[in-house]
C-alpha cells in the first residue's frame, strides 16, 4: 500500500522549530524564495529526497561514510590517472579503504621505486574489497548507490534548512523587475503627497468698509456652519473685530464637485511680524494659531520734513510711537511743539528697528541720535552712557546735556490752547492776567513732574482743581491744575523725578473742558513756561568726554552709510521709471 510522506515532512518541520526556536510555514514564503534559487525546487521535494537519501542509509551504514567517501576518491583517481603524477594521490591508494596516510607510508620501504608502489595499489582490494591479480587490473566500478545515498541525503538537509532559513533572505529580483518596481513606488508616493491639493482652490479678499470676518468667509463661497466653526476656532487667538479695512485675506477651499465647494482653512496678518492661520482638521473642525516671522535687524535712518506735524510725518516714515515719545523727550527741555515747529522743518533719528519679511516694522529698540531744526537753529543731540552713570543721557555735539532744570511740556501729544500773558477770561468775562499756560489734551492724559523735586502740596485747592505743587532746587517750583485725579504715590513730602507721572488731565475746578494748567514759579514770582533757558545737566569733560567723542563719530559713519543707502535706492528707482517711460514712448 502506498505510504504518504506528509507525516515524515511534519515531524521533520516540527524537529527543526524545537531545535532552531522557530516555526516553519507549511507553505508559501519558503518554497517562493527557494523557486528563485532552485526554480524545480520546493519544500516537499527536499523531504522526498531526504527520505530517500535515508532509505539508502543501510547500504551508507554497512561500509560507513568514510569509507565510501574513499571509495568514491579511488575510483576518481584511477580514472584520471592522477597516481603518477599527485602522490597525495599515489599515497592514498595505497592506504586501501579506511587507513590513514601516515600508517600506510611508514608501512612502505623507504627505496621503493614508483612501479612497485603502483604494483602493490594493484594487488589491494578492489572497490568492493575483492583482490584482483596484480597482472589483471580491471577498470574500478564506480558506487553509484552509495554517492546518489550521499547526494540525496545531502540534498534533503540543504532543503530543509532552506525551507527555515530563506524565508528571511530577501528575493532576487532581476533589473528590470526592480527598475519597474522603483517606478512604481515614485508614482504612488508622487499621488500620495499631490492628491490632497489636486482639488485645492485659493483667493484672496481685501476687507471691505464695515465688512466682518464672517461676511468674508461667506462672500467668499463658505457656507454658514463652516464660518461660525472658523470663527470660533479664531476667537481663541485673535478678536474677529480688530479686522482692518483693506486688509488682506487668503482663503483657501476644497472643491468637492463640479456645484460645491468646502473650505479648508485662510490665513491673515494680525500684527506686523505675525500671523493667524486656521486650518480644517480630519474631524472637520477649525484649528487657529498665531505664527511668528521671522525679524530682521538693523540700525535704521530717517531723514524727512514737517508737513502737518512732526508725529505724523515721522510715523510716515517708519518710526513708531515709542520712537517718537523718546524724540519729544529730548527736545522736551528747550523746543515748544505747539509755537517752534512749523512744516517744512527737517528732522532725523537714528534708532534699531526690527521688521518683518513683507519690510514692515514688528518693534524699535534704543533711539541713538536725533536732530530737529527750527527757526534757523539746529539741536542735535546722542544717546550716551557714561561710566559710572546708571542710564544714557542725552548730549550735544560737545558734550553737554540736554537735560534742562524744568520741561517746557511736561504733557506729550497737546495743544497749547492758551499762552502766557493777558487775556479774556473764558467764565469771568473779562480780561485779566493768566500766569501759565494751558495744554488742550483728551481727559485721562498722563501729566509729568517737570523736574526733579519734593510735592509740597497734592489735593483739592480751590478753582484750580485738583492741584499738584512741586518745589525744585534752584529755588524753583511748578504747579499742574484742574487734574482727573493724582497719581499712586503722590503725596505731600513724596520725592518725584523729572519725567515721572504725576496726574492726568481732567477738567476739575474752574475749567471749560479737559485741560493741563501749568505755572512755573521762581521764587515767588510766577514766570513764563516757555521762557525757560537753565541748564542742569552734567557736562562731559575729560575721558568721559573722550568716549563720547568715539561714540559719536560711531553714530555719524552710520548715519553716512545709511544716507548713502538711501541716495543708491531713490537713483535705482529714478533709472527704472525713467526706462519705463522711454519704452512707453518708442511703442
Amino acid at each position: 500500500m502506498e505510504r504518504s510522506a506528509a507525516p515524515e515532512i511534519a515531524a521533520i518541520r516540527r524537529k527543526i522549530s524545537d531545535q532552531s526556536g522557530q516555526t516553519i510555514p507549511e507553505k508559501g514564503a519558503a518554497e517562493g524564495r527557494l523557486g528563485v534559487y532552485f526554480p524545480s525546487f520546493n519544500s516537499p521535494g527536499a523531504a522526498v529526497l531526504l527520505l530517500f537519501g535515508a532509505a539508502l542509509a543501510p547500504r551508507i551504514r554497512f561500509q560507513g561514510v568514510s569509507r565510501a567517501v574513499v571509495k568514491i576518491f579511488a575510483f576518481l583517481c584511477k580514472e584520471q590517472e592522477l597516481a603518477q603524477d599527485a602522490p597525495g594521490c599515489e599515497g592514498f591508494m595505497a592506504t586501501g579503504p579506511g587507513r590513514s596516510f601516515p600508517a600506510a607510508a611508514a608501512r612502505r620501504p623507504a627505496a621503493a621505486a614508483p612501479a612497485a608502489g603502483r604494483a602493490a595499489a594493484s594487488q589491494s582490494s578492489g572497490a568492493f574489497g575483492k583482490a584482483r591479480p596484480a597482472a589483471s587490473v580491471a577498470r574500478p566500478r564506480f558506487p553509484w548507490p552509495l554517492a546518489v545515498g550521499l547526494m540525496a541525503l545531502a540534498a534533503g538537509v540543504g532543503g530543509v534548512w532552506a525551507a527555515t532559513a530563506l524565508p528571511n533572505m530577501p528575493a532576487l529580483e532581476s533589473p528590470r523587475t526592480i527598475a519597474s518596481r522603483e517606478a512604481a513606488e515614485r508614482r504612488a508616493e508622487h499621488r500620495a503627497f499631490t492628491a490632497p491639493y489636486l482639488g485645492q482652490e485659493s483667493q484672496e479678499i481685501r476687507v471691505a468698509q464695515g465688512e466682518t470676518l464672517a461676511n468674508i468667509l461667506t462672500r467668499a463661497g463658505a457656507t454658514p456652519g463652516d464660518a461660525n466653526a472658523a470663527l470660533t476656532s479664531v476667537s481663541n487667538v485673535f478678536n474677529p473685530r480688530s479686522i482692518r479695512p483693506g486688509q488682506p485675506i487668503s482663503l483657501y477651499f476644497q472643491r468637492r464637485s463640479p456645484e460645491r465647494v468646502e473650505l479648508t482653512g485662510f490665513a491673515f496678518r494680525s500684527a506686523p511680524g505675525a500671523s493667524v492661520t486656521v486650518n480644517r482638521v480630519a474631524s472637520g473642525d477649525f484649528t487657529a494659531r498665531t505664527v511668528l516671522m521671522p525679524l530682521t535687524f538693523e540700525i535704521a535712518r530717517v531723514a524727512a520734513r514737517v508737513d502737518t506735524s512732526l508725529y505724523d510725518a515721522a510715523q510716515r516714515q517708519g518710526a513708531t510711537s515709542e520712537i517718537i515719545a523718546q524724540m519729544a523727550d529730548v527736545f522736551s527741555y528747550d523746543v515748544d511743539f505747539q509755537r517752534d515747529i512749523h512744516p517744512g522743518d527737517p528732522f532725523e533719528f537714528v534708532f534699531h528697528r526690527f521688521y518683518d519679511d513683507k519690510g514692515e516694522t514688528v518693534r524699535t529698540g534704543e533711539l541713538l541720535y536725533v536732530s530737529l531744526s527750527t527757526n534757523d537753529r539746529k539741536r542735535e543731540y546722542y544717546r550716551f552712557q557714561a561710566p559710572g552713570d546708571r542710564s544714557p543721557q542725552w548730549y550735544d555735539l560737545d558734550g553737554n546735556s540736554a537735560r534742562k532744570a524744568l520741561m517746557k511740556t511736561p504733557i506729550n501729544g497737546a495743544r497749547i490752547s492758551s499762552g502766557f500773558g493777558f487775556r479774556m477770561h473764558p467764565i469771568m468775562g473779562y480780561s485779566r492776567m493768566h500766569r501759565g499756560v494751558d495744554f488742550a489734551a483728551p481727559s485721562g492724559t498722563p501729566i509729568m513732574a517737570a523736574g526733579e523735586g519734593v510735592v509740597d502740596r497734592a489735593g483739592r485747592f480751590g478753582g484750580y482743581g485738583n492741584y499738584v505743587r512741586i518745589r525744585h532746587a534752584s529755588n524753583y517750583e511748578t504747579a499742574y491744575a484742574h487734574m482727573s485725579r493724582f497719581a499712586r504715590g503722590i503725596r505731600p513730602g513724596a520725592r518725584v523725578r523729572q519725567g515721572q507721572i504725576i496726574g492726568y488731565v481732567g477738567t476739575t475746578g474752574a475749567s471749560t473742558g479737559p485741560h493741563l494748567h501749568y505755572e512755573v514759579y521762581r521764587g515767588a514770582q510766577q514766570i513764563n513756561p516757555m521762557g525757560l533757558r537753565v541748564q542742569v545737566g552734567r557736562n562731559l569733560t575729560g575721558a568721559d568726554l573722550q568716549l563720547f567723542l568715539a561714540e559719536r563719530a560711531r553714530i555719524d559713519r552710520l548715519r553716512e552709510v545709511r544716507q548713502q543707502e538711501t541716495e543708491a535706492q531713490i537713483a535705482r528707482a529714478t533709472q527704472v521709471s525713467e526706462g519705463g517711460a522711454s519704452r512707453g514712448l518708442a511703442e
